[in-house]
């Protein structure tokens, strides 16, 4: 879709992070593409950060509406207590009036809609008078306060979107849930191609060795400890094969730091497994990595919203062994495109790596771009986000 700029909708996108995480990606794959789908963008963020770099890099109008790292740090466990209630509240109404200077002074006036990413986000932009208000919900509402959050998401935004059917399922409030939109990928860039060994190069393993890839951001819930000690199981029925753990500690939360650190301990631990266990930096361009991976892994001990890693690894070419709850049963079709095993089932997991060591993988892996293309395109996605954006703006509450 194309717009002449008189037609074209002023939107800020508001993200509680500038970090790159999953959710960080889906918004730049949206922000690179709104322009094209009469959409003037501006994203506003916390504080710079690998977001912010991507988006000025495409073209993408950035302003930074600081927030106090204490409320951006705050988990919603602490946000129950006296002192985290205050620190929320604080930290609340500073980062609205930052934003809402941000807005008011940006070329060409106030934008009509402010779409918000994140629970800070979304309370923040409430608290900024004047633009309607679209909340793209990426988690579950938390477990400690689900019913107020869905009471809120359905009194203080004008619209709502999820990342998948289980997400909108678990923000439904009677009759009304939020418009599932699913993530997509971008299709040029996570693509199948040929395996060039970057990965087995630098890890300093043989070329031929089957490397198991576990991408994600280095968190509890995502399960790396878990997969190593699937791992540790299945390493004696799959000779030859290697676990990759691809990631960092790119959350600076109170509830996530030193979980780097224990992950380290933990593989160190597995000391039969020395040379057979690895860690890969925080992949800045991830389509490179998936090609060299022969089974991408997926395994968080909680539901999982979406879960963009098992897109991108269908995209290009790759199965994936994912837990059978939240977005993966969306995403992943049984024996087509790869395996669902019972979440926190380690035992289930080390038998799938074995399973899927032995599999032929080469209808699988035609049958992942086929899904990714059929159901998972960022343009598909952009164009989903933006009708629900033109529709706000133009329309009333």
């Amino acid at each position: 879709m194309s717009s002449s700029a008189a037609e074209a909708v002023r939107v800020a996108a508001v993200s509680v992070s500038a970090a790159l995480g999953g959710s960080e990606w889906s918004l730049l794959d949206f922000a690179v593409r709104a322009a094209r789908r009469g959409i003037t963008l501006t994203v506003v963020l916390p504080k710079d950060g690998p977001l912010r770099e991507r988006l000025l890099a495409a073209g993408v109008a950035t302003v930074i509406a600081p927030a106090d790292s204490g409320f951006l740090q705050l988990t919603q466990r602490e946000m129950l207590s006296a002192g985290g209630l205050m620190t929320l509240q604080r930290g609340l109404r500073a980062w609205a009036r930052a934003i809402g200077a941000a807005v008011r002074g940006l070329p060409g006036g106030p934008p009509a809609v402010l779409y918000s990413n994140g629970f800070k986000a979304h309370l923040a932009c409430t608290l900024v008078r004047g633009p309607k208000r679209v909340w793209h919900l990426r988690e579950y509402p938390p477990e400690l306060t689900r019913i107020l959050w869905r009471l809120l998401a359905g009194a203080l935004p004008h619209a709502t979107i999820a990342n998948s059917r289980a997400v909108a399922e678990g923000w439904r409030l009677g009759g009304l849930a939020p418009t599932a939109v699913p993530n997509g990928v971008d299709l040029d860039r996570f693509t199948p191609s040929a395996a060039t060994g970057w990965v087995h190069q630098q890890l300093g393993v043989a070329r031929e060795a089957v490397l198991l890839g576990m991408p994600a951001a280095f968190a509890r819930w995502k399960g790396q400890v878990a997969v190593v000690d699937a791992f540790e199981r299945a390493a004696d029925r799959i000779p030859g094969a290697h676990l990759v753990l691809a990631g960092g500690a790119i959350y600076d939360t109170d509830a996530e730091r030193g979980y780097a650190q224990e992950l380290v301990a933990r593989v160190q631990r597995a000391t039969a497994l020395a040379a057979r266990i690895h860690f890969l930096k925080f992949q800045t361009e991830p389509w490179r990595l998936y090609p060299e991976l022969t089974i991408a892994l997926h395994f968080s001990l909680r539901p999982e919203p979406f879960g963009r890693v098992i897109v991108e690894a269908l995209a290009c070419g790759v199965p994936t062994i994912a837990a059978r709850a939240g977005g993966p049963l969306e995403t992943v079709e049984p024996g087509v495109t790869g395996w669902l095993v019972p979440e926190g089932d380690v035992a289930a997991l080390a038998d799938a790596m074995v399973t899927a060591h032995g599999a032929d993988l080469a209808p699988m892996r035609a049958a992942c771009r086929a899904r990714a293309e059929r159901l998972y395109s960022a343009e598909r996605y952009a164009d989903e986000v933006a009708a629900i954006l033109r529709g706000q703006a133009g329309g009333a509450r």
